[in-house]
C-alpha cells in the first residue's frame, strides 16, 4: 500500500457543487487508509459553506478534523455563492457555531507537523486563504512565517487553477482573486501542481447519486445547485483531489513545466520544469467510473 497522504484541503464549497463531491472523495480515500485529512478550510467570505463543510466531514466520520474559514465578509458574499450550502444548512438544521480563522487553522496544522515536509496542500477554489497563509507572519502559534511553515512541512501544492487552452482565457478561480493567484504561483516555496480547467471540464460525474438518500450531502448539493433538475456536473475539483491523494495514479500523467499568471489573470506556460501540469492518460469512461464510485 502507498504511504498515507496527509492533506490540507482548501475549498470554496457553496458556489459550485463539485466541491462537495471532491470533499466526499477525500473522505472516502481517508476511510480507505489512503489519506489523512489534517485540516480543511473554506475560502469564501460568507459563512454557509464553512458550516456545510464541517457537517460533511462529520457525515463521513471525520468530526475531529479542524475547520477554518475566511474572515473576509466582503469576499464572494453574494447569494449565488451559497446557492446550495445555505438551504441545506437551514433544512438540515446544521449547527452554526463561530468557526476559527482559516489562516490560524492552516498555521497550526503546519506548525504541529514538526517540519516533516510530508503534507500535500490541495486547493479547489480562489486562493485567498493560501495567499493569506503565505503572507502571514510570526504569531502565538509559531515564530515562523507562513512561507517558512509551508517550505518546511508541505511537499507540494496541488491546485485547481488555470486554463492553458488559450492565451486569453481567465480561469474562474483565478478571476475571483487575481492577486492571490499570482502570489501563490510565483511565491510558493514548494512545487506547484496545476489541475487546469481543461482536465475536468469534459469529465461529467454524478450519474449514480440517485443511489443514495436525498439528504446525502453530495446528492442534495447537486440537486440544489441544478434547481432539482439533474445530478451531474463537471469534475474539476474531483480530479484535483483525486490526483492530490493518488499522485501515482495511472489515470493521469504529471508533466513537468512552468507557468505564470499575468496581471490580467491569464495562465501562461513558460520555459522551465519546476512545476507540474496534470495531463489525462485514461479514457473518459474509466475516469468517470472511478470518480463516481469514490464520491458516493
Amino acid at each position: 500500500m502507498s504511504k498515507i497522504k496527509k492533506i490540507l484541503f482548501d475549498t470554496d464549497l457553496g458556489g459550485d457543487c463539485d466541491d462537495v463531491a471532491a470533499a466526499a472523495i477525500l473522505c472516502n480515500l481517508a476511510k480507505a487508509g489512503e489519506a489523512e485529512i489534517v485540516a480543511a478550510t473554506y475560502c469564501i467570505g460568507n459563512p454557509w459553506g464553512g458550516w456545510f463543510l464541517k457537517y460533511e466531514l462529520e457525515f463521513f466520520g471525520f468530526s475531529d478534523v479542524p475547520v477554518g474559514v475566511l474572515k473576509d465578509e466582503g469576499f464572494m458574499w453574494e447569494p449565488n455563492y451559497a446557492k446550495y450550502s445555505r438551504p441545506y444548512v437551514e433544512r438540515m438544521q446544521i449547527p452554526t457555531p463561530e468557526l476559527p480563522d482559516a489562516v490560524r487553522v492552516l498555521r497550526r496544522a503546519l506548525a504541529d507537523n514538526g517540519g516533516k515536509r510530508d503534507i500535500t496542500l490541495a486547493a479547489v477554489g480562489p486562493l485567498r486563504n493560501i495567499a493569506n497563509l503565505l503572507k502571514s507572519g510570526a504569531d502565538d502559534i509559531s515564530e515562523k512565517t507562513g512561507r517558512e511553515l509551508i517550505a518546511e512541512n508541505v511537499v507540494e501544492f496541488v491546485t485547481m487553477l488555470g486554463n492553458f487552452t488559450s492565451t486569453e482565457a481567465v480561469e474562474w478561480n483565478v478571476l475571483m482573486d487575481i492577486p492571490s493567484a499570482r502570489l501563490c504561483v510565483s511565491e510558493m516555496p514548494v512545487p506547484v501542481v496545476f489541475a487546469p480547467w481543461e482536465i475536468g471540464g469534459h469529465i461529467i460525474t454524478g450519474q449514480r447519486l440517485d443511489e443514495v438518500p436525498e439528504d446525502h450531502p453530495v446528492r442534495a448539493a447537486y440537486t440544489l445547485y441544478a434547481d432539482g433538475k439533474h445530478h451531474t456536473r463537471m469534475s474539476w475539483d474531483l480530479v484535483t483531489v483525486y490526483c492530490a491523494v493518488r499522485s501515482d495514479t495511472p489515470l493521469y500523467e504529471r508533466k513537468p513545466f512552468h507557468a505564470v499568471v499575468n496581471e490580467r489573470g491569464v495562465t501562461l506556460p513558460e520555459e522551465g520544469n519546476n512545476m507540474v501540469c496534470l495531463v489525462q492518460l485514461a479514457d473518459d469512461g474509466e475516469i468517470v467510473s472511478t470518480l463516481n464510485a469514490l464520491m458516493m
